[in-house]
């Protein structure tokens, strides 16, 4: 008895007939039939690869950074990604998600450091005594020499400012009152009541130093204060004692009882 294998051979090679089974000749009768031209087939396999094409487009644009210049103005946003941005004079910003910043490239460097901003941004703005820095949002201003922070507008009608370190000046457009805001504190401003709400007040620690090398105490109060601190001398030692003052106060005894430099940066 025959395998079903044997069988389906026996079948093909009982009925097979020479050039019954051209494919060559199968395919020039579609083609004559259905008046397949070369252009045609290439006009078609085009429609078949543009739609890919226009996506795989689509996700770069969502994807990546958009840098444009309008004459002396700079503008970066982020899209469906965050973006980490260098500011001319060495600043560093995070653009959120949907959000972008917009400066003038020539009066940055050379006398106001102001940026405009949608969405929700985060600052770590160099300390520069000679040129203060502001941000413009929809709402809210803020002005400083130099720290870490971070402006939210991306909600309708509302805008938060978060201070990581320093110390800011907050006020709302159009409105001459201001509120100094230092580490640890969150205030916001709205479209409704223009002015100014503490959401969460500073933070402040206790401290006792018994000739503790410089490090040491950079890294306990970088724990504390979530910030990294850095010193320009590392081989000084500090024999103190801190109770209810804020980062920046702390700071500045320590640079003047050791005659150091010290630089906060963003964790």
């Amino acid at each position: 008895m025959r395998t079903p294998d044997e069988k389906c051979l026996h079948f093909v090679l009982r009925h097979y007939q020479k050039n019954k089974l051209d494919t060559q000749k199968a395919l020039k009768a579609f083609k004559e039939k259905y008046q397949i031209t070369e252009q045609t087939r290439k006009s078609f396999r085009l429609w078949w690869i543009l739609p890919g094409m226009v996506a795989a487009i689509l996700v770069v644009v969502l994807i990546y950074p958009r840098f444009r210049e309008n004459g002396a103005w700079k503008e970066v946003t982020a899209y469906s990604h965050p973006v980490d941005y260098m500011l001319p004079d060495s600043s560093s910003i995070t653009l959120f998600p949907h959000s972008s910043v917009r400066f003038h490239a020539k009066d940055y460097q050379s006398s106001s450091r102001r940026v405009h901003m949608e969405g929700k941004v985060a600052f770590s703005v160099k300390h520069d005594n000679a040129r203060p820095f502001t941000v413009e949002g929809k709402l809210s201003q803020v002005r400083v020499l130099g720290t870490v922070f971070t402006v939210d507008e991306s909600r309708a009608d509302t805008a938060v400012v978060q201070v990581m370190s320093g110390k800011i000046q907050f006020s709302a457009i159009g409105q001459s009152d201001t509120v100094i805001l230092t580490g640890g504190m969150t205030a916001q401003v709205t479209g409704e009541r223009k002015d100014i709400q503490i959401i969460k007040e500073g933070k402040t620690g206790s401290f006792i130093f018994d000739n503790t090398p410089l490090p040491k105490v950079l890294e306990e109060l970088s724990k504390f204060y979530k910030v990294k601190l850095v010193a320009n001398k590392t081989d000084r030692r500090l024999t103190a004692s801190f109770k209810d003052k804020s980062l920046d106060e702390i700071i500045e005894i320590i640079e003047k009882v050791l005659n150091v430099r010290i630089e906060k940066k963003k964790q």
